[in-house]
């Protein structure tokens, strides 16, 4: 038997479950009549996956600025002592190129302790903590088209604005560097940098964004309600302080941008895409001297 919904009975419905959110009861007996309903209305399923989304995510406990600073701040620690002992060391005693130094005690030393630390506190908020659990905890959903369509979006936000904010940089000052010392190298492709560099980016992209909005951005929500995007931007540019200023000012479109969309679309996967893609940019742009 065909169920139809009249389109009253659909906006009955969204109403509904903005009313029941804080009730899990509800809330579950509301996501079993929405499903019926995606299926009476496929025209309506991408909003429907949308709005359904928080009734099926664990409720994480509140977490206020403080704290959430303290976070950020306590790997920014981590971040400097890398780039400020770590990198230098590890060119004087072994004749490791900082490029390398970097992928390499970047990756164990920050990127590496931060996607553990995101994965193993969401873990400690679950009744059961499977897999299945985890991955709703850290908000990981496949990609319907509104979240592409907002990734693509987003993407090409950050890129002009990147753009614009380089463009002005340059023009106010003509040795305006976004790049830190480390990564300073004459261009060229080299394979070992590549096979050194894939480490970092998987760790970095999985370890910021499953810690940072997966982990953190839920519990913000819950403390902050929807400004948290802006505190959890914030604090993850200032979280790259080390780097020095031109950095921070490079950084502030994608580190706005991007815990706003994921907010808005409830989803981490979105920023693991926008995060990827913009990181690999970021890599093509090393290597053949253009961050110079």
């Amino acid at each position: 038997m065909k169920l139809l919904i009249t389109k009253r009975m659909y906006h009955e419905l969204i109403h509904t479950a903005s009313a029941l959110y804080h009730d899990e009861i509800q809330s579950r007996r509301l996501y079993c009549l929405a499903a019926l309903a995606c299926r009476a209305i496929p025209a309506r399923r991408p909003h429907w996956i949308l709005l359904m989304r928080p009734f099926t995510e664990t409720r994480p406990p509140p977490i206020w600025l403080a704290t959430s600073a303290v976070m950020f701040g306590a790997f920014s620690v981590l971040l400097w002592l890398t780039t400020t002992a770590v990198i230098p060391w590890l060119r004087d005693a072994f004749g490791i190129t900082p490029i390398v130094g970097w992928y390499v005690s970047g990756t164990a030393f920050v990127l590496i302790p931060i996607l553990i630390f995101g994965c193993l506190m969401a873990r400690r908020e679950l009744a059961k903590p499977d897999l299945g659990s985890l991955r709703r905890r850290l908000r990981l959903h496949a990609l319907n088209r509104g979240d592409v369509m907002w990734t693509v979006g987003g993407l090409f936000a950050i890129a002009i604005a990147t753009a614009a904010i380089l463009g002005l940089a340059r023009s106010i000052d003509p040795d305006f560097r976004p790049s830190p010392w480390f990564l300073q190298q004459p261009p060229g492709w080299h394979g070992w940098v590549f096979a050194a560099w894939l480490p970092l980016f998987v760790s970095n992209i999985l370890g910021e964004e499953l810690c940072w909005r997966g982990y953190l951005l839920p519990r913000q929500e819950a403390g902050l309600g929807g400004i948290a995007w802006l505190p959890n931007g914030v604090l993850w540019c200032l979280f790259h302080w080390s780097f020095g200023w031109p950095i921070l000012v490079t950084l502030l479109p994608i580190t706005l941008f991007l815990p706003w969309i994921v907010q808005r679309r409830r989803n981490t996967s979105v920023g693991i895409v926008i995060h990827g893609v913009f990181n690999a940019a970021g890599f093509i742009a090393v290597a053949s001297g253009a961050g110079t």
